[in-house]
Parts: structure tokens; sequence; C-alpha cells
């Protein structure tokens, strides 16, 4: 019994070795290569945990990650002006975020990327840029019940916020106060595991870089 529970926490610990090195890959990844190797991975991983007989609680990474990763690629490609798929990208992430719903109906992880996808839906359609925005001010309410001191929070709110017409509180002055708020909280804010998610500090340096 005790050789096979060895066993069991060795190979444990070993897949959460390989999913923190693939997360790590993730969220430093620039080019289109890289981040398309993290969405094959996360999502491989996501259909190896659909094969299994139940998936656990905290199994909800595989689904926010491979949702990440898409997210992710848009906002390379915003940044390079190019933005021609994010309908059809939006729409598989929210699927994949859907999955992590089924066990965890209030992650705040979740709630947190559902908001920065229609931040950037925002973009993309200005004829319901409001109605996005909205959306994205909702799903960051449910984030901040959940985790308030979460630096995510502070970021989206800054994109909202930037991105949001002047007559609708768009605000770059406001926006840099969230953005700054977000870099001051990644330096306290404690992740729950080494597996949760870690970025957006690149994020908010960038905005400010853009907003001087």
């Amino acid at each position: 019994m005790s050789l096979a529970t060895g066993v069991y926490g060795y190979a444990q610990t070993s897949t959460e070795k390989a999913l923190a090195g693939q997360i790590t890959k993730l969220e430093s990844a620039e080019k289109p290569e890289d981040l398309q190797q993290s969405r094959d991975y996360f999502m491989k991983y996501v259909n190896t945990l659909s094969r299994g007989t139940e998936t656990k609680k905290e199994d909800w990474r595989a689904y926010y990650y491979a949702a990440l990763s898409m997210v992710r690629s848009e906002i390379n490609s915003m940044k390079a002006g190019n933005m021609q798929n994010i309908e059809e990208t939006s729409a598989l992430a929210e699927k994949y975020i859907g999955g992590i719903f089924v066990k965890n109906p209030n992650n705040a992880e979740a709630n947190i990327l559902l908001s920065q996808i229609y931040v950037l839906k925002s973009l993309n359609n200005t004829s319901g840029s409001a109605a996005n925005l909205a959306k994205a001010n909702d799903y960051l309410a449910k984030a901040k019940a959940e985790d308030k001191n979460n630096p995510r929070i502070d970021l989206i709110q800054g994109e909202i916020v930037l991105n949001s017409p002047s007559k609708n509180a768009g605000d770059k002055e406001l926006a840099k106060t969230h953005f700054n708020s977000a870099l001051a909280k990644f330096k306290t804010y404690t992740k729950k595991s080494n597996l949760d998610p870690s970025w957006g500090k690149e994020d908010a340096n960038y905005y400010l870089s853009t907003l001087k």
C-alpha cells in the first residue's frame, strides 16, 4: 500500500511539475508559435481529462489555461493591428471557461478572463462596444465578490475604463490609477497554489508605457 501511494504521489508531483512548466511558458510567450504550442498542450490536457471517469474540482486549470492561451494570442494580434479572429476565438475560449464553472461556479480567475474577453470584443465591434463593456463589468463584479484583492481585477478595470467612450467614464488618468493599483497588488498578492495564474504585471506596465 505504501509503495502504491508513493508511486501515485510521485506521478502526481511529476504531472504538477510538467503543468507548472507549461504555465510558465504560456505566461511568458510572445511569439504566435509559442502561444499555439501552449494552446495545443492545454487543449490536449482538457481532452485527457474528459476521457477520465471523473473531473476533479482542481482540474479547472486545464480549461482555464486553454482559454487563456487563446486570449493571449488575440491580445498579441491586437497589438500587431490584427483582430480578425476575435469573435471565433472568444466563442471557443468561452466554451472552455464554461468547463470551469461546472465544478467551480464562483471561480474569480474565470470571471476575470471572461471580462477581458468582452473588453477585446468591444474593441472589435464598435456598434456593440457599450454592451460588451457592460458585460465585462458584470463579470469583473463577480470576480471582486470572490477575490477582491486579485491584481488582475484592477488590470481589467483599467482596460475597461481606458476603452470606454469618455461620456461613459473613459478616462486615461483613471485607467492609470487602476494599472498602478494592479502593480502594487502584484507585490503582495499570494497565489493559492503554484499552478494558479500570475499573468498581468507586464500588461499593466505595457498600458502605463502607452499613457505617459
